[in-house]
């Protein structure tokens, strides 16, 4: 490599080819706004280039078997899994800066997506069908020789058989409209947001940001290991945070993956009270979370953490089509907690611009978080 750094062993090939393009042509990309482009730059950088990151993990999460009166617990290997997964997108965004001779990384995303559960896909598919059925006026059979529907206890011949009595009204349907090739049906086409099956209890975990570098003292900037600092911070706080003498140091992140059972959630609906152990679970979790955002920080010598995030997901085994509302109730839940956010450190001596009144003609920047609270 023509900057004198081992090459990475964790990149694909495109990747390397698109790097080395990129330095060959001095053409950098990004997504940053005009507005950040300009203040980056008069905070004495240079973007070099958009990162990225990604890793497809599975998460296998088991039921904990807990003792009597236990509130809940955490699922470390859960909790290690998830973060393992973000922390190899992330390394292997950073890899990518590193190609490029960066100082940092700003602006870094850190996203999900969640594999397509398929009972709820099949379930929604149902949905789907039962409406357009309705609609059109067809009459859904009631006899119990594979396709009976009973609202409490749905039997497994009504759930293998009602494509074929769909697929049958589609065939009707299309003979009444008198096509002469049938297309797909409307209950076999995507439903609402695009998601990915890569299968069962599988993620993608993506990491992206925009690669920046010193054009004063390239390598000043980068962190203690040699590596260049990552950030989610915008264009805009990147440069008053240089501005107010401090720099950052690194993106840092803590988990907790944690089991809730479901005799905390059965309650009568007509009372209005605390759950007290409910409670404690939640809190607990993110107690522990951000202790190890915490720790990370202190790890990198930081005296703060600015942009900080508490992001919340829920999730429940399912494990039958008909119970994708309340599987919970019946397996319990799994919440993760997780919280990131940018440290930082002393920098150059600097003092703050005085503020000035500014009426913005652009929409409002809103920084989102899936799942964020």
């Amino acid at each position: 490599m023509s900057h004198g750094h081992p090459p990475p062993t964790d990149l694909p090939v495109h990747a390397l080819e698109r790097l080395a393009e990129m330095r060959q042509h001095s053409l950098f990309t990004s997504d940053l706004t005009v507005n950040e482009f300009v203040l980056l730059r008069e905070a004495g950088f240079e973007p070099v280039g958009m990162v990225m990151g990604t890793s497809i993990y599975q998460v296998a999460t088991q039921i904990p078997s807990l003792s009597s009166g236990e509130p809940g617990r955490e699922l470390t290997q859960t909790t290690q899994a998830l973060y393992h997964a973000r922390e190899l997108a992330m390394n292997r965004m950073e890899e990518e800066a590193d190609e490029l001779d960066a100082d940092g990384i700003i602006g870094v995303r850190l996203t999900i997506n969640l594999a397509l559960d398929p009972k709820r896909q099949e379930f929604q598919q149902y949905r789907a069908w039962a409406k357009w059925s309705k609609r059109l006026g067809f009459r859904r059979p009631m006899n119990t020789g594979g396709f009976g529907f009973n609202a409490q206890i749905p039997s497994a011949g009504y759930w293998s058989g009602w494509r074929q009595v769909g697929d049958q009204q589609w065939r009707q349907y299309g003979a009444r409209m008198g096509w002469a090739a049938l297309p797909i049906p409307p209950w076999s086409q995507p439903q609402g947001r695009a998601s990915y099956s890569f299968g069962n209890n599988t993620a993608e975990f993506i990491a992206i940001g925009t690669a920046v570098k010193h054009r004063a003292r390239p390598g000043s900037f980068k962190n203690k290991a040699g590596k260049p600092f990552q950030s989610d911070l915008s264009g805009q706080d990147f440069w008053m945070l240089i501005r107010c003498g401090y720099k950052p140091l690194g993106f840092v992140m803590g988990n907790c993956v944690y089991y809730v059972p479901p005799a905390l959630l059965r309650v009568n609906p007509t009372d209005s009270r605390e759950l007290p152990e409910y409670t404690h679970a939640l809190y607990d979790a993110r107690e522990l979370a951000i202790e190890r955002l915490q720790d990370e920080a202190e790890d990198l010598g930081a005296t703060g953490i600015v942009g900080v995030t508490v992001a919340e997901r829920e999730h429940a085994w399912r494990t039958d089509p008909w119970n994708v509302g309340n599987a919970a109730l019946q397996n319990g839940e799994v919440i993760e907690l997780f919280v990131i956010g940018t440290a930082v450190g002393p920098g150059e001596a600097g003092d703050l611009p005085d503020p000035q009144l500014v009426l913005s003609a652009n929409p409002p920047v809103v920084k989102k978080v899936e799942g964020a609270e």
